[in-house]
């Protein structure tokens, strides 16, 4: 059977209702892409009755799921076992992947997914997550090497014992030395009944295990994979997937969208999926009876607020992004926002990457911007607080103050100074001067970032 791709989804659904049905349906990449295919599949499927039995992979028993799947069940119509975060795919090919997985979503202070991927992680290596004495944490450069086939991350790495310590045990393999792989492969081969349906779902898989090619070959394997990088090419085809998604959306709900508002929705949503269906649902339920939604409703419903958006702005300049930094800057003035307003976040923003710059070359604090948050908040953070005169500075969330000492180590102490100066400039223009507000603003951007 093919292999299908995210634009073949709909031949893949044809073949279904008429009646050519596979065991094994496999969907890997973009998490939502994967529920919602899975979501339109089941369907088809159960259009003569049947139940869906969800399955966790992450806690899953898969021996368990191997013998239902081999087992005729009581209950009528057919049975779908849908089996979300499969680890039937992991392997050391793809550790590095899981890994950064894990470390962002540490960072992103999202404990949960972390846990997933640290998980996954774990068993691609071949060790157990529930067992205390296989702390990755522990392991040596060499060890780590060898284990997960990528150089050991620097920094304290003590969070992933923190982070598996408070996370529930997960399932276990298939039996005691058995790949469950291989075990499904065996499974497969001696026949299962024709009314169960196995329904995998991953984000991450290695393309190269038997399982894989085995299903490619002899079942459904479907490719919902998306570039999740900034270039030109990955952009377009990211915009291309929230286009067809808000267009799913406005078409089941019999609305239509201006251009204009379908290109600012998207850049307010960035690539995020579920985001881009639920504040479309908004927008066609706003609009009432009118079956046209229009910029201005935009604004209304998904418009950023002042501090959601001055935060975007300088999170920009953080990261040294111009052409993000005028884009929203002119989408500021769109909304209103006085440049005079503007300026001053950006001088508050200086202000802070200023000081914590200046706090950082003192030793005593023994800063280093490759520590991890943990460290930076068991370390750093109590004897920075030791100090009275930098209370109201330091009284922010753990998290968010060693996310502004990692931004402030990316600039030079002379550079925030002259920062600060541009800035006094800009706002002398501002006030005293006919340039334009939106001129005065493009050339302070420029003069900070440029070069």
């Amino acid at each position: 059977m093919p292999l299908y791709s995210r634009d073949q989804v709909p031949d893949l659904l044809r073949a279904v209702e008429q009646g050519d049905i596979a065991p094994v349906y496999l969907l890997f990449g973009e998490r939502y892409l994967c529920r919602e295919t899975a979501r339109e599949l089941e369907r088809r499927l159960l259009a003569d009755g049947g139940t869906v039995h969800a399955v966790d992979g992450d806690t899953e028993d898969q021996a368990a799921t191997i013998a239902n799947l081999r087992s005729f069940s009581l209950l009528p119509g057919r049975q779908i076992f849908r089996v979300t975060d499969t680890r039937l795919f992991h392997s050391r090919n793809v550790a590095r992947t899981l890994w950064k997985r894990a470390a962002g979503a540490h960072e992103a202070g999202k404990t949960e997914q972390a846990a997933r991927a640290l998980r996954a992680l774990l068993e691609a290596a071949g060790l157990d997550g529930n067992d205390p004495e296989q702390d990755p944490a522990a392991l040596s450069d060499t060890a780590w090497q060898e284990l997960f086939g990528f150089a050991r991350p620097a920094g304290d790495l003590a969070w992933i014992t923190e982070i598996l310590a408070a996370a529930p045990p997960a399932g276990g393999r298939a039996r005691a030395g058995g790949d469950p792989a291989d075990q499904l492969l065996e499974a497969l081969a001696a026949g299962i009944p024709e009314v169960n349906t196995l329904l995998l779902l991953a984000e991450t898989v290695d393309k190269r295990k038997r399982l894989f090619r085995t299903l490619k070959k002899d079942h459904v394997v479907v490719d919902l994979a998306v570039d999740t990088g900034a270039g030109a090419r990955a952009q377009k085809v990211q915009k291309s997937v929230l286009v067809e998604i808000i267009g799913q959306v406005l078409a089941g709900m019999g609305k239509t969208m201006a251009p204009e508002a379908v290109n600012l929705l998207v850049e307010r949503v960035g690539f995020h999926p579920v985001a881009a269906r639920m504040e479309t649902e908004k927008l066609a339920l706003y609009v009432g009876r009118r079956n046209r939604i229009e910029k201005e409703d935009l604004d209304a419903i998904v418009g950023r607020t002042r501090q959601e958006a001055l935060f975007e702005l300088t999170g920009a300049i953080g990261a040294r992004n111009l052409e993000r930094a005028l884009l929203l800057a002119d989408r500021l003035r769109e909304n209103n926002i006085h440049a005079l307003a503007i300026i001053a976040t950006l001088r508050n923003f200086t202000r802070s990457l200023l000081l914590f710059r200046a706090l950082q070359e003192q030793p005593e604090f023994a800063y280093s911007p490759s520590m991890s948050a943990a460290t930076f908040q068991r370390q750093c953070l109590p004897r920075l607080k030791e100090r009275q005169q930098w209370a109201e500075e330091l009284k922010g969330h753990p998290y968010a103050l060693y996310m502004q000492f990692k931004t402030a180590s990316a600039f030079a102490l002379p550079v925030l100074r002259r920062w600060m100066r541009l800035l006094l400039a800009a706002e002398m223009r501002l006030k005293g001067s006919p340039v334009e507000a939106a001129t005065v603003l493009h050339h302070l951007l420029f003069a900070m970032l440029a070069g």
